[in-house]
């Protein structure tokens, strides 16, 4: 996708989203929902945060791949869009869990993002990748295997921040091979406290330059403190 930067030349952060869609997410929470209801009202809610927000409105790009679905595969859903131009949409929860094919995409937009914004001289922060799961990865042992090398080896080479967000129920363990930053699991069922921390934590993102160091806020709110 080509975006035209003609009438916005801002630094961009970009942030994909990696979100598992499988048939299990369709389990019944507490509250009479189901987890990709509150995935879905959560995206809702990021997009309310981000347009509340001046400076990120018009500096944050999102994308979104989706593992799972009705498909039963890893699909790139939404590609880079700002902020100013996300709306959200829902996400329909079916199948197994190709994890890993989702995270591949995930890095290969990455990438398309970078050459797209330097070629258009748009100045930029690293990308950010957030993957989001509740259940065990379906990808073969060979296909899991060089994802996670090519997430590591991207992280590694400070191409891209991983963030890896375990719901509950979810191979932790697993998750933990995604990225070497420590994975967080999700406190029940608070996806909207998880993008309310999403939202102002990309606002911070698109505030700094190119090199800083952050500071995000807490992730008290939403995450459980047994992980």
């Amino acid at each position: 996708m080509t975006i035209d930067y003609s009438d916005n030349p801002n630094q961009r952060t970009p942030c994909v989203l990696i979100l598992d869609t499988s048939g299990s997410m369709q389990t019944a929470t507490s509250n009479g929902g189901t987890r990709i209801g509150a995935l879905n009202e959560g995206i809702k809610l990021l997009e309310q945060s981000l347009k509340e927000d001046s400076t990120a409105l018009v500096r944050v790009q999102l994308a979104i791949v989706t593992a799972g679905g009705p498909q039963n595969e890893a699909d790139l859903m939404m590609d880079w869009t700002d902020a100013t131009h996300f709306e959200a949409f829902p996400l329909k929860a079916d199948g197994s869990t190709p994890l890993g094919r989702a995270m591949r995409i995930g890095l290969q937009i990455v990438e398309q993002a970078k050459k797209n914004l330097n070629q258009s001289g748009i100045s930029y922060t690293r990308p950010w990748m957030m993957v989001i799961t509740d259940g065990e990865p379906t990808d073969t042992n060979e296909e899991w295997a060089a994802a996670v090398r090519e997430c590591r080896e991207a992280e590694a080479g400070r191409k891209v921040e991983i963030f890896t967000i375990g719901v509950e129920g979810a191979n932790m363990s697993k998750v933990a091979e995604i990225s070497s930053k420590p994975p967080l699991q999700l406190e029940g069922m608070k996806f909207r406290e998880l993008f309310v921390w999403l939202s102002a934590s990309l606002s911070a993102a698109s505030r700094s330059r190119p090199g800083d160091k952050l500071e995000l806020p807490s992730t008290d709110p939403w995450r459980h403190v047994g992980i």
